[in-house]
């Protein structure tokens, strides 16, 4: 078309109608960038903030464990089967209640009555622990618990060459311990644990002697770390297909 030659009045209204389709047509474009780039700043700042949210520190949190323990009683050794409970204060202090068991079957001498005498020793107890971690690391955890608790212990003999069953022996005693608590992490998931201590036990029997070196070998399951980790990971599979929907709109 030959803009010159067409009269005035619709030269400049072909012109203006022009100017407002080529405005529209950048402004759509522009606002269509502006759009997809509010949405992927909105995307990432809601990801940023809930991963956040799923490490958050946690001031109080539960705390089960079994508790297996190697000991000595008499120079003997005994399993000590227990289990705790309580809960972990700003992620350093571990306070609750542990709950143990001890059987024991010794054979004695006694040398005065020249006879033998097949001896159970049964100990159950009840302690309140506490354990400082002094040490946090990535690859390192060390603590110090402290425990002491009340229990009663049960001693049952019977003579081997008659085959006689003797008095019991019955009482309380009160246990008082402490160890070297170290873990090793190789992942963020599981440690592996190793303890060492002494126990000290008071009785209402001058002659007993429950005292004794106890250890323990075993491993650690860190199940919170687990679970956030495990959110998380869901959190940010949802984020990058959110992505996805977003990058394909047009620029």
């Amino acid at each position: 078309m030959n803009l010159s030659l067409t009269p005035n009045k619709y030269r400049d209204t072909f012109l203006k109608i022009l100017f407002f389709l080529c405005l529209f047509a950048t402004s759509k474009s522009l606002l269509q960038a502006q759009t997809k780039a509010c949405k992927l700043d909105s995307l990432r700042d809601q990801f940023i903030k809930d991963s956040t949210w799923i490490f958050r520190p946690k001031n109080v949190f539960p705390l089960l464990a079994s508790d297996q323990r190697n000991s000595y009683i008499g120079g003997k050794p005994v399993n000590i089967w227990g289990i705790k409970g309580g809960v972990t204060l700003f992620d350093r202090h571990n306070v609750g209640l542990g709950v143990y068991s001890v059987t024991n079957s010794t054979q004695r001498y006694i040398a005065r009555q020249d006879r033998t005498i097949n001896q159970n020793t049964t100990l159950q107890y009840l302690t309140a622990f506490y354990e400082y971690s002094f040490i946090e690391r990535r690859w390192w955890e060390v603590g110090i618990p402290i425990e002491i608790g009340g229990g009663m212990y049960n001693i049952g003999s019977t003579d081997v060459n008659t085959n006689k069953a003797l008095p019991n022996r019955k009482g309380l005693f009160i246990p008082l311990g402490t160890a070297l608590d170290v873990y090793f992490k190789p992942t963020r998931w599981f440690a592996i644990n190793v303890m060492g201590g002494y126990r000290v036990a008071i009785t209402d029997n001058a002659r007993l002697n429950f005292n004794g070196w106890f250890y323990s070998f075993g491993g650690a399951i860190y199940l919170r770390q687990i679970l956030q980790d495990l959110r998380y990971y869901n959190k940010k599979r949802i984020y990058k297909k959110e992505l996805e929907i977003v990058n394909r709109l047009p620029d």
